[in-house]
């Protein structure tokens, strides 16, 4: 399975964010998974490739030439802006989870939702890592603005998880979820 992790690329987080967020991916890092991340090597960013890599996990960054040119990621892809980044990580994940970050997470995730939405995309996951409440004021809003009749139930479009083990599970449910589907497709051939 392919888990994208999105996440604040800053040195002057909080200590507390990005042990927050470091403990969401010693959770899952374990797994066998693929992940998929931009190709920045600061902040919370540059923790979870340091959990990946130490977990000997495939890890794919997307970025720009110069950005790849200071990753040791197993596969680098190259994009010529941030609007193509996020379009690759999109299209590339099975699950994206969305960790505490800066207003570029933000932004994807919007952005993410957005698409979901509009395509009535089922394949691809969106989380929101909601320990300690990061995202209570986006729920909130999405709440509002689904009752002012604004947007759809965009709530139905994500699954928010408030604790490390409630993302592994939710994790291992999506991976059995597609493994049983991909054994469906070759049973059918």
């Amino acid at each position: 399975m392919k888990v994208g992790i999105m996440c604040g690329s800053s040195d002057m987080a909080s200590l507390e964010s990005r042990d927050s967020n470091s403990e969401a991916v010693y959770s899952i890092a374990n797994k066998g998974y693929t992940f998929i991340m931009g190709a920045g090597e600061r902040g919370s960013m540059r923790d979870a490739k340091e959990i990946i890599r130490e977990n000997d996990n495939i890890l794919i960054t997307v970025g720009k030439r110069e950005e790849l040119e200071t990753s040791n990621a197993d596969v680098k892809v190259e994009v010529s802006s941030t609007f193509e980044r996020a379009e690759r990580l999109y299209e590339n994940s099975d699950v994206i989870i969305f960790l505490d970050g800066g207003t570029g997470t933000m932004a994807e995730f919007y952005s993410f939702l957005n698409n979901k939405i509009e395509t009535k995309d089922d394949k691809t996951k969106l989380v929101l890592y909601n320990k300690e409440g990061y995202y209570n004021k986006v729920i909130d809003d999405l709440e509002r603005r689904y009752k002012e009749g604004l947007t759809s139930d965009a709530l139905k479009s994500f699954k928010e998880v408030k604790a490390p083990e409630v993302l592994e599970s939710y994790l291992e449910e999506v991976a059995k979820k597609l493994n049983g589907n991909v054994q469906e497709r070759e049973r059918v051939r």
